[in-house]
């Protein structure tokens, strides 16, 4: 496929972008910084912001998938909301219909499903945080676009595991504890998403094999 990843630099944006290459994708980095990606086979560096809807267009044009991994600061309370509309708008006039959107659990109803100590830290020191990230989930919803929402739990910098979950929301209860996972593996997990047909509508938790209780 020919896709493009907005925020290419990031925790999970490059180690996508390094994925999907390897997959056999073909890879826009829409970034603000070029400098910042090194350039190797496979991978197209284009400079421009979320918010230019002209410039991502542009970039847009012929693929077949875009990924979203970009976030703001734990302090911006509407960084997302000011994003997606524009990156709705470009995929649209760019006719590409596939949006995966990186959130992170925790957002919205995905509250509800945490350990009571989560929740509350999702809901009180983070909630501006998280507010903007379902908000900005509710946006690309009501797109029309063939979206997948992904949701994954806390991340670290670490080697892939292979003890990986991936979830539609739908069939989760609970996610207990603390569960926590490399950035790679949900790297790794977001390229799987975009060759299967099925995410699409989708919102679909990332977590340990283990930090996760189905609905019975």
């Amino acid at each position: 496929m020919k896709v493009v990843i907005i925020g290419a630099t990031g925790n999970v944006g490059s180690r996508t972008m390094n994925y999907a290459v390897r997959a056999g994708h073909e890879v826009t980095a829409y970034v603000r910084r070029p400098e910042a990606v090194v350039a190797s086979r496979g991978i197209r560096i284009v400079k421009g912001n979320a918010e230019d809807t002209a410039a991502l267009t542009e970039a847009a044009k012929g693929s077949e998938a875009i990924v979203v991994a970009i976030t703001g600061a734990v302090t911006d309370a509407s960084f997302m909301q000011r994003n997606i509309p524009s990156i709705v708008k470009a995929a649209k006039a760019a006719h590409v219909r596939r949006v995966i959107l990186v959130s992170a659990f925790g957002a919205g109803d995905t509250a509800d499903k945490a350990a009571w100590f989560m929740k509350l830290a999702y809901r009180t020191v983070l909630g501006k945080f998280f507010r903007d990230k379902a908000a900005a989930d509710a946006i690309l919803e009501q797109s029309g676009l063939d979206y997948t929402i992904v949701y994954p739990v806390n991340l670290k910098d670490a080697p892939a595991s292979f003890k990986v979950t991936a979830k539609p929301l739908a069939e989760v209860a609970k996610v207990p504890g603390m569960p926590t996972l490399p950035f790679d593996s949900v790297a790794q997990e977001i390229v799987a998403i975009l060759s299967d047909p099925h995410t699409i509508g989708q919102r679909i938790l990332i977590t340990t094999a283990r930090g996760w209780t189905p609905k019975q």
